[in-house]
């Protein structure tokens, strides 16, 4: 793996400016915030996340369906001289476990990856972020993640994935979440 160059601007970083695809209620937005980037706005096509998005992230929530969310939507939120990212969180449904045992798959859902990929090509933000559950690497209908790596490369993008368990993660997290409560007691 080629080793990362330090950064060699002089003076502040530039602000880190976030789009989150496939929004939800937040979650990846949130954790992002929680680490000082900038969340500028979420699209879903669930409207009943709205308002947990918008109170825990503190960015506009876009109701719209992504495969009418277009490079004009997108581009202008961004700062001139902010670092991009464009995030995203496609429907994990069906490549889950449970979509395994069922045979009728939803092509609808399977293929909001390649709305990721158009909007990646059209956008063009410095840095790409995408999570999802780890059977769709052997997603057997379609090259789903395949396809999508391959449209970052033909991009130019430098890709790295992995499969992280959260497991681990998800005790630390528990383990300081009871501290802050406890702190907040009487």
């Amino acid at each position: 793996m080629e080793a990362t160059k330090p950064h060699k601007r002089k003076g502040r970083l530039p602000k880190i400016e976030v789009v989150d695809l496939f929004c939800g209620i937040g979650g990846l937005s949130y954790g992002m915030k929680s680490k000082g980037f900038k969340i500028l706005t979420g699209f879903d096509l669930d409207w009943t996340c709205q308002y947990a998005y918008e109170t825990n992230n503190k960015a506009k929530f876009v109701y719209k369906d992504i495969r009418d969310v277009q490079k004009e939507d997108i581009v202008p939120l961004y700062s001139k001289k902010a670092i991009k990212v464009l995030a995203g969180c496609a429907p994990c449904q069906p490549f889950s476990s449970y979509a395994f045992k069922n045979k009728n798959k939803d092509e609808n859902k399977y293929n909001l990856l390649y709305e990721f990929g158009r909007l990646v090509k059209e956008v063009r933000p410095d840095i790409v972020t995408m999570e999802n559950v780890p059977a769709i690497a052997s997603f057997k209908l379609q090259s789903v993640l395949g396809d999508f790596i391959q449209t970052l490369e033909a991009e130019k993008y430098k890709v790295f994935f992995q499969v992280v368990y959260s497991l681990s993660i998800a005790k630390k997290v528990e383990k300081k979440e009871y501290v802050k409560r406890c702190k907040e007691c009487p």
